[in-house]
């Protein structure tokens, strides 16, 4: 990751620590909408037919407003949604650029992979507000491992399965990937430390083929696993998924993402990974 992108998600992580700081929070869960409200930010649904768009804040003059899009009925994405826009509101140099003419209305979308620097700042702020650091792992001690980690943890922190997989895959010292796919395809992939430290392994990238032979394969071949989020679970290799990793047996959790139209998959395990980077490598 350029140093400029680590530096921008840094400044995010900090600010969202401010913020939480500010509102007094000490535990799980944090509530946007009680940070909006102290800072007179009104929020509200909207019904909205612009594809993609999951938000959006509004600018009348030193006022400022919140909505949602209400086309999907889920908590967690509604509260993660609220939190991005808090997030342009209190990143530094995010209204000016947002709204260089004064008063305005910007759009959100949501997915995780922007390539826009103002929307990755504002999806890592979002995370921290609603997942901060020391509480979140303090809370994965006590979650156990693959998908149902993941779900106790969203359930806890009220936010969507997708956001708490990604901050999980952050945060654990376990060995874990997080896969979301669509049909044949890989949409994007975060690994957890400790997979990042095996040597020569290929991380994948947007369009690249999912593993043929993977419970997830089998499970994307059926669109109503997808559509009505079933589970399913199995075991592969490292090396089905990556290129250049080494023939370690993974456990392989699978859940369809509803109205997302989107697969994600959870590799993990508790075993030793001996081909990791040694930290006396040079």
């Amino acid at each position: 990751m350029p140093v400029s992108d680590t530096i921008d998600l840094l400044e995010a992580e900090l600010e969202a620590d401010q913020v939480i700081k500010q509102h007094g929070f000490t535990t799980l869960p944090i509530c946007p909408f009680t940070i909006a409200k102290k800072a007179e930010i009104l929020v509200e649904p909207k019904d909205s037919d612009e594809p993609g768009v999951s938000g959006f804040l509004v600018r009348v003059g030193n006022a400022f407003g919140i909505q949602y899009a209400c086309h999907i009925a889920n908590e967690g994405f509604i509260r993660f949604t609220v939190a991005h826009e808090l997030g342009h509101y209190y990143l530094p140099g995010h209204p000016e650029s947002l709204f260089p003419n004064g008063d305005g209305i910007h759009r959100s979308r949501s997915g995780f992979i922007s390539h826009d620097r103002y929307e990755r700042q504002a999806d890592q702020f979002a995370s921290s507000l609603l997942m901060p650091e020391r509480l979140f792992t303090e809370a994965i001690d006590d979650a156990g491992e693959g998908f149902p980690a993941i779900q106790s943890l969203a359930e806890l922190c009220k936010t969507s399965i997708t956001a708490t997989a990604i901050r999980f895959a952050k945060y654990t010292a376990d060995p874990v990937a997080i896969i979301v796919s669509s049909g044949t395809s890989v949409e994007y992939c975060f690994l957890s430390e400790r997979l990042k430290e095996v040597k020569g392994l290929q991380w994948l990238k947007k369009g690249d083929l999912i593993a043929p032979r993977s419970t997830t394969a089998g499970f994307n071949k059926n669109p109503a696993n997808v559509s009505e989020a079933r589970q399913d679970d199995g075991s592969c290799s490292l090396d089905d998924w990556f290129d250049g990793a080494p023939h370690v047996e993974m456990n392989e959790d699978v859940v369809g993402l509803g109205s997302y139209s989107k697969t994600l998959t959870v590799l993990f395990t508790d075993e030793t990974i001996a081909d990791e980077v040694d930290e006396y490598d040079d």
